[in-house]
């Protein structure tokens, strides 16, 4: 296997302390180089990815964005209290920038099939719906894992456990691009007066004229991206421990709190238990002295 030369692109005004460049960019490069494919798929699916975390950083700017707007919309509202006046917050844009982010994760999500295809040679359908099913049944990503690897393999767990908010957030997609239809209509309240108190902005999804249940914009979005990042990279993660090219290979997690803030990568690959030992040992051989 030829050594592998990869050139990085600044994005933006992200560089490696970003999550996203660190975990989905920089670290899907160096665990490639695990993977026992062809340089070609190796260099697709290189490409493939990093396009993929140019989507994500576009979600992330426009959380960014929200976050500042609300940062000044409170501030501005404090200093209206301090010279006397009374104000309710305004979060300015809200609608233009939840609009924008569940058009790219949605877009993300579709994105993603292209590299799964290539990494595990698979055949499935480049669209966000085989990672649900309407009907509340197994997904066809799930159905496609545990055919090929089991039903307890993680990556078969992956795409049974996120089927449930990554159906939400395209609905929530939908339900803003299409009011009123199949996925019913997305409700957003900027700042407002309720009983004694201003309530943050929130929103639900109302289907059928039932109101869905309100929650937190803010929140919501900075979680739904932490789960599109760490989905990202399971799927390359998981290559590795699938299709690696020395079978005492495998994938080590780094917790949070030890991770470099100039780099926050999450995995890197290493010998195993049984390298480890094997490797301890024929060192110890070596140390020993030779009997005369």
């Amino acid at each position: 296997m030829r050594k592998p030369v990869f050139i990085m692109q600044k994005i933006s005004s992200h560089g490696t302390s970003n999550p996203i460049v660190a975990r989905l960019g920089l670290q899907s490069i160096d665990l490639l180089k695990w993977v026992d494919i062809s340089d070609r798929e190796r260099d697709s699916a290189s490409s493939l990815i990093f396009e993929l975390h140019k989507k994500l950083l576009r979600c992330y700017d426009c959380l960014e964005r929200l976050k500042e707007n609300d940062r000044a919309a409170i501030d501005g509202t404090k200093n209206s209290f301090g010279n006397g006046a009374m104000a309710i917050p305004y979060l300015i844009n809200l609608q233009d920038e939840v609009e924008n982010f569940l058009t790219v994760a949605k877009q993300y999500l579709r994105d993603i099939v292209a590299p799964i295809n290539k990494l595990y040679r698979a055949n499935l359908n480049e669209d966000s719906s085989i990672f649900w099913d309407k009907g509340g049944l197994d997904s066809k990503a799930a159905a496609w894992a545990e055919r090929n690897y089991g039903f307890e393999h993680r990556l078969t767990q992956m795409f049974l456990t996120d089927a449930t908010w990554i159906a939400e957030l395209v609905k929530r997609r939908n339900a803003m691009e299409h009011p009123g239809g199949k996925s019913g209509s997305l409700i957003l309240q900027n700042y407002r007066v309720v009983g004694p108190t201003i309530a943050s902005p929130g929103w639900r999804r109302d289907v059928n004229g039932q109101q869905g249940q309100s929650s937190l914009i803010l929140p919501d979005l900075e979680l739904a991206l932490t789960r599109l990042l760490e989905f990202g990279e399971e799927i390359v993660a998981q290559c590795v421990l699938t299709r690696p090219i020395h079978e005492h290979f495998t994938i080590y997690e780094t917790p949070p709190e030890r991770r470099s803030p100039g780099n926050p990568a999450r995995f890197k690959v290493g010998p195993d238990a049984f390298l480890l030992k094997s490797l301890a040992e024929a060192e110890s051989a070596k140390e020993k002295p030779k009997e005369i």
